[in-house]
C-alpha cells in the first residue's frame, strides 16, 4: 500500500497539470488580496468597516482561500481528476492489478494521494494568500488571543475534513467513470447542484420564517442547509467561535460522507470492467 501511494504521488507531482495547479495557486494568492486592497482604497473607511465578515482582513482572505466553490477550490479538483484518470486511460491500473495489488488498495491509494494533494495545495495557497494579505491588512480587527488560536486550529481541522470529503468524491468519480471528461462534468454538476440547493434552501428558510406556523419546517430546511459541505465551507473561519451545533454539522457531514463514498467506491471499483 505504501509503495502504491509513493508511486501515485510521484505520478501526480510529475504531471504537467500539477505545475498548472501551482501557477494558479500563486496567481490567486496574489490577485485576491490586491483586488480587495484596491477596493478598500476606493471605499470610504467608515463604509469598509460595515462590510460583513470582516472582509478587509488577512484572516478572512486566508479562510476564503479554502472555499470549495470559488477560485482554486473549484479548479483544483477538476485538474486533479484529469491527472488521476490518466491511470485508467494509459493502462496503469491494469498493470497494478497484474502486479498483484488488490483493487481496494489501488482505490484507497488513489484516494490518499488525491486528498493529500488537494489539502496540501489548498493549504499552501491559503498560506501564500495570508502572507500577501498581511502586507495590506491586519490579521483581524481585534488583538489575537489564545481563543483565536484555538479557533484557528478548529477551522483548519474542519477545512481538512471538507477536502477529505471532496477527495473521496473525486476519487469515486475517477474510479467508476469511463473517462476524465465524465468525471469532471459530474464533479462540477455535484458542486453546482449542491450550491444551487443551498440557495433554494436559504430562500425557503427566509420565506417560511415569516410564518410562525411553519417555523418547524424552516428549522428543518436550515438544518439541511447547514449540513451542505459546499455551502458551509464559506463560513469556516469567518467568525470567532463555533457553537456545539455548528461543530456537530461540520464534523458529522464530511466524516459520514467520506466513509460512505469510500465504501461505495471500493464496491463499484471491484466490479468495474477494466479494458
Amino acid at each position: 500500500m505504501f509503495n502504491l501511494i509513493k508511486v501515485d504521488t510521484q505520478r501526480v507531482l510529475r504531471d504537467k497539470l500539477f505545475l498548472v495547479m501551482g501557477i494558479l495557486a500563486v496567481v490567486f494568492a496574489v490577485a485576491m488580496p490586491l483586488l480587495y486592497w484596491g477596493i478598500s482604497l476606493l471605499m470610504e473607511e467608515a463604509f469598509a468597516e460595515m462590510m460583513p465578515g470582516d472582509l478587509f482582513s488577512a484572516k478572512s482572505h486566508f479562510f476564503s482561500a479554502f472555499v470549495l466553490s470559488d477560485n482554486l477550490g473549484l479548479i483544483l479538483p477538476v485538474l486533479l481528476a484529469i491527472i488521476l484518470c490518466k491511470d485508467f486511460s494509459q493502462g496503469t491500473v491494469r498493470n497494478k492489478i497484474i502486479s498483484g495489488h488488490s483493487r481496494a488498495s489501488i482505490f484507497l491509494s488513489m484516494y490518499t494521494v488525491c486528498a493529500l494533494v488537494l489539502f496540501g495545495m489548498m493549504l499552501l495557497h491559503a498560506l501564500m494568500t495570508l502572507g500577501i494579505s498581511l502586507i495590506f491588512f491586519d490579521y483581524q480587527s481585534a488583538p489575537f488571543t489564545s481563543a483565536d488560536f484555538t479557533y484557528l486550529l478548529q477551522s483548519l481541522l474542519l477545512e481538512l475534513l471538507c477536502y477529505l470529503f471532496v477527495g473521496a468524491i473525486v476519487s469515486y468519480l475517477c474510479a467508476v467513470m469511463k473517462n476524465a471528461g465524465m468525471a469532471v462534468v459530474l464533479y462540477v454538476a455535484v458542486m453546482f447542484g449542491c450550491t444551487l440547493i443551498s440557495g433554494i434552501l436559504q430562500a425557503g428558510v427566509m420565506a417560511l420564517s415569516m410564518d410562525p406556523a411553519k417555523e418547524s419546517v424552516a428549522k428543518l430546511l436550515k438544518t439541511l442547509q447547514n449540513m451542505n459541505v459546499f455551502s458551509y465551507s464559506a463560513n469556516i473561519g469567518q467568525g470567532t467561535a463555533y457553537t456545539n451545533q455548528e461543530l456537530l454539522y461540520y464534523l458529522l457531514t464530511p466524516i459520514v460522507g467520506t466513509t460512505a463514498v469510500l465504501i461505495l467506491g471500493i464496491l463499484k471499483f471491484n466490479r468495474k470492467d477494466l479494458k
